[in-house]
């Protein structure tokens, strides 16, 4: 895929990816209860959100469809969940689907292409139960996430580093 080349002719990186032409939605790991009622400062203390890479365009909000690469991990560093070692980027609708609290809300703002780090509270996690074995009660969990809208989605054009336009062009993941 044109994104995973590391230059383009210039030697400049080349853009992160931001459309997905394939998702999958059978991604059980961060079912739960929906958020509830409106976001407020005091419902999400602890949820820590840092932009690792920006993206561009217009930032997603509720009712949205994107399609998300995940990493999962302890705040120790061991991972307990890693989309990208299973296919295609999952679907989620903002609002809609049944994602932990703290993830959906992670994602409200965030540009296409972008890439960020989030620390969920076991509050907007998995709760007093966690998710045993690997998830302990009262976990705090470290997400790294990379957002991608639908390719038939109309967002500001890719710049730089050459190459074909990234978007609907691109055809299906084959393996």
């Amino acid at each position: 895929m044109l994104a995973s080349l590391a230059l383009s002719c210039a030697g400049a990186p080349l853009p992160r990816e931001t459309r997905a032409t394939n998702c999958r939605t059978d991604d059980a790991w961060l079912e739960g209860a929906t958020c509830e009622g409106n976001a407020n400062a005091s419902d999400d203390a602890g949820l820590r959100i840092e932009d690792v890479e920006a993206g561009r365009g217009q930032p997603v909000g509720k009712g949205e469809t994107v399609r998300v690469h995940y990493t999962a991990r302890l705040e120790d560093g061991t991972t307990l969940h890693n989309t990208r070692d299973k296919g295609p980027p999952v679907e989620i609708i903002i609002g809609s689907t049944k994602t932990i609290c703290g993830f959906e809300r992670a994602l409200v703002g965030m540009r296409p292409g972008g890439q960020r780090r989030v620390v969920v509270p076991w509050r907007l996690g998995f709760g007093e139960g966690g998710r045993p074995p690997d998830i302990q009660p009262k976990t705090d969990l470290v997400f790294v996430v990379d957002l991608f809208l639908p390719a038939d989605v109309v967002s500001e054009p890719q710049r730089g580093g050459g190459g074909a336009p990234m978007g609907p062009m691109m055809g299906p993941r084959r393996q």
